[in-house]
């Protein structure tokens, strides 16, 4: 079994947190679009700066998005690697985890 780096959970996680900052980011925008008719400077300056500050915000969350899966893409890589290499080291693990689990349960009941 190979280690894929578009796994079902990762991109769902992935869409879900890109869409409530994409949905906060449009009522952001939208907030800024129904001011555009208030012709006081004061109103102009906050535009201009919501403006420049959603913009920022949309490629920080483009650039984030980005570097999140490029690192869960290495640690993908470098845990498939090392259970490849140390197969026996992982199944004892495995084990001992398993072990205290079971044994942590047993004695909740």
């Amino acid at each position: 079994m190979e280690f894929t780096s578009d796994s079902q959970y990762g991109r769902t996680a992935t869409d879900f947190a890109n869409g409530q900052v994409r949905n906060f980011l449009d009522n952001v925008e939208d907030l800024t679009k129904a001011l555009k008719d208030v012709d006081t400077p004061d109103i102009a300056r906050v535009r201009a700066k919501v403006k420049i500050a959603l913009a920022a915000a949309q490629s920080a969350v483009s650039d984030t998005a980005a570097q999140i899966k490029s690192q869960a893409v290495n640690v993908g890589k470098r845990t498939d690697g090392y259970v490849r290499e140390n197969p026996w080291q992982v199944v004892g693990i495995a084990a001992a985890v398993g072990l205290a689990v079971g044994f942590f349960a047993s004695r909740r009941s």
